[in-house]
């Protein structure tokens, strides 16, 4: 079968993907607002899974301020991929966010590029009403998951009707969150970027059973051969989520199942299959004790092995 990735990645640009795998024959469908949008095989008989597929949240901090340095602590916690957009050097720089990617420079030029972001989630808190105006702007006209944009009723008024005059539409303003945060009574800084990344977890959590793949981990295995392994079931404690998947090539892997003795086991399996001409297998794996592979997190855990042709 071809490589689904590719495609996953592309339509990924645009808005979540649900994916249908046919267990016999391995036949990958994917559809997008109901569309079908992709298919491998005519092939699509018998029991499916299905899942919901969306990027790993990619934060984007427009402005460098106290806020702004209180929400990228937060986000490295979260293991959170963030840039950081700002025209002051003593506020934007390496000792105040170490992990962060830094855009340095004036907004006008800045925004004038495209950042290459994959559907971010925008935080505009810049130091400036222009500024906010024209972030705004930049954000509403690229693919996004979230907009907030921190500041006065008067201030966000006034963005949205520059913006209304401009041509933008109540339901492009509708989508932008401001005042930003979810309602605790944020005061100090750090309070206020609680209540931003609570309202960012919120919206990404929105959609119950979506699996996250990284962007990154997409463009890897896009045009490679190897073997998916997949979670596709759990019962009781097992080290991954459904859904968590890794890529198997004789030399190479990406990333993970959760690491252990069924990870081990898993990658030895899939090593095998890429000898042989088997397109598809289902396996369970007991996380007992009592087990094959002696571990003690006491649960189940099923892993489809699926062969992906570059």
């Amino acid at each position: 079968m071809s490589n689904i990735y590719k495609e996953i990645l592309k339509a990924l640009e645009k808005d979540d993907v649900n994916r249908r795998t046919y267990l016999s024959s391995g036949k990958e469908e994917l559809y997008q607002e109901n569309k079908k949008i992709y298919e491998n095989s005519s092939d699509a008989n018998g029991k499916y899974i299905e899942e919901t597929i969306k990027p790993e949240p990619e934060l984007v901090l427009f402005g460098a301020g106290h806020v702004a340095h209180a929400l990228y602590k937060i986000a490295q916690i979260m293991e959170m991929k963030v840039s950081v957009i700002d025209e002051r050097e003593e506020v934007c720089n390496k000792n105040r966010f170490p992990g962060a990617t830094l855009i340095l420079g004036k907004y006008d030029e800045i925004l004038n590029h495209e950042l290459g972001f994959f559907r971010p989630y925008y935080v505009i808190f810049t130091h400036g009403h222009k500024y906010d105006n024209k972030c705004l702007r930049y954000c509403i006209n690229h693919n996004y998951s979230y907009i907030g944009m921190i500041g006065s009723k008067g201030k966000v008024d006034a963005t949205f009707k520059d913006l209304i005059n401009d041509g933008y539409s109540k339901a492009q303003l509708d989508n932008v969150h401001s005042p930003i945060g979810l309602k605790i009574g944020a005061v100090t800084p750090e309070e206020i970027a609680i209540s931003i990344m609570a309202e960012i977890i919120s919206v990404f959590r929105e959609k119950k059973g979506t699996i996250t793949l990284l962007p990154d981990y997409l463009r890897s295995i896009s045009n490679k051969s190897g073997i998916c392994v997949r979670i596709i079931e759990k019962k009781g404690s097992a080290p991954r989520a459904v859904g968590s998947e890794m890529f198997v090539t004789q030399k190479e892997l990406y990333g993970t199942i959760g690491g252990g003795a069924v990870e081990h086991q898993a990658i030895d399996e899939a090593r095998e299959m890429l000898k042989s001409n088997e397109k598809i297998k289902i396996k369970e794996y007991n996380l007992s004790a009592k087990g094959d592979l002696g571990m003690i997190c006491g649960g189940d855990v099923t892993l489809l092995y699926q062969r992906i042709d570059s």
